[in-house]
């Protein structure tokens, strides 16, 4: 059964790949991604949005955000880059003017297009050189530049439009979700139909997408150390602390008791 997974990478590393290149399950990690297209087609799932991405497209995911990709062959460059990384060269200053918060889907015009993979070329080079100052001053350069031009991309209706709002729905209430049924009857379809559905267009069953999104709540309630476990289960829309000690595991590769130690060690 596919899985949402929490990839960990290092805090910079680019390549740039010809071929069918996808990651069909749900996925994130700590650090910003940068995909841009050079040809092909593709299809990104970032938050709770679908986006249809075609040659010279850029895309910008924040850490932590939950997406997919999948799609034709494409050939592209790949980025990337943590918060720590950005630090070691940035000011508080260039941080803060930074695009990035938020998912970006960026369609140049045609003279812009040629200045994004030329330094996006020369970034290449210099990465596989070892030259991280000059990698860094590029891709500055790069972000500055597509927060501050205009955007040609128009947003393209994919798949079931409801897959959106069943994510959002899940991301919004999932304290108050205790089985699949209940989303199926605010929906008004079948558990059946809605079980296939999101499992069709976002490659992950319902239930292991559910449980993520409980999961990562209950880790930052964890924070709180006047909440026992008991409460955080609850409060993670769990009605059995041995399932959410099960759930949690899964997820985590270790019990909620040694999480947390582990917390409070760090």
């Amino acid at each position: 059964m596919t899985q949402v997974t929490y990839d960990a990478i290092p805090d910079f590393y680019m390549e740039r790949a010809v071929g069918k290149a996808t990651m069909p399950h749900m996925h994130d990690h700590p650090a910003f991604e940068l995909y841009y297209l050079c040809r092909g087609e593709r299809e990104y799932f970032i938050g709770d949005q679908f986006y249809k991405v075609g040659e010279g497209d850029l895309v910008l995911i924040p850490p932590e955000l939950l997406h997919r990709t999948a799609g034709k062959g494409a050939t592209r460059f790949l980025l990337y880059f943590s918060e720590k990384f950005l630090r070691r060269f940035f000011n508080e200053e260039m941080m803060a003017a930074l695009p990035g918060r938020e998912p970006l889907v960026f369609r140049p015009g045609e003279t812009l297009r040629a200045e994004i993979e030329s330094e996006l070329f020369a970034m290449s080079a210099e990465y596989a050189d070892g030259k991280t100052p000059l990698v860094a001053s590029r891709l500055c350069r790069l972000l500055l530049c597509i927060d501050g031009a205009p955007n040609g991309y128009t947003q393209t209706p994919l798949f079931d439009r409801r897959i959106g709002q069943i994510v959002r729905y899940i991301n919004e209430y999932y304290g108050e979700i205790h089985d699949i049924e209940q989303i199926a009857r605010h929906f008004f379809i079948s558990k059946y139909y809605l079980c296939r559905t999101f499992n069709k267009n976002l490659g992950i069953p319902l239930v292991s997408y559910l449980n993520t999104i409980k999961i990562r709540a209950a880790a930052e309630l964890m924070k709180n150390r006047d909440l026992n476990l008991t409460e955080i289960a609850t409060r993670a829309g769990f009605n059995s602390s041995s399932y959410f000690c099960k759930v949690f595991k899964a997820e985590k590769g270790v019990s909620p008791t040694v999480y947390r130690k582990n917390m409070k060690g760090k």
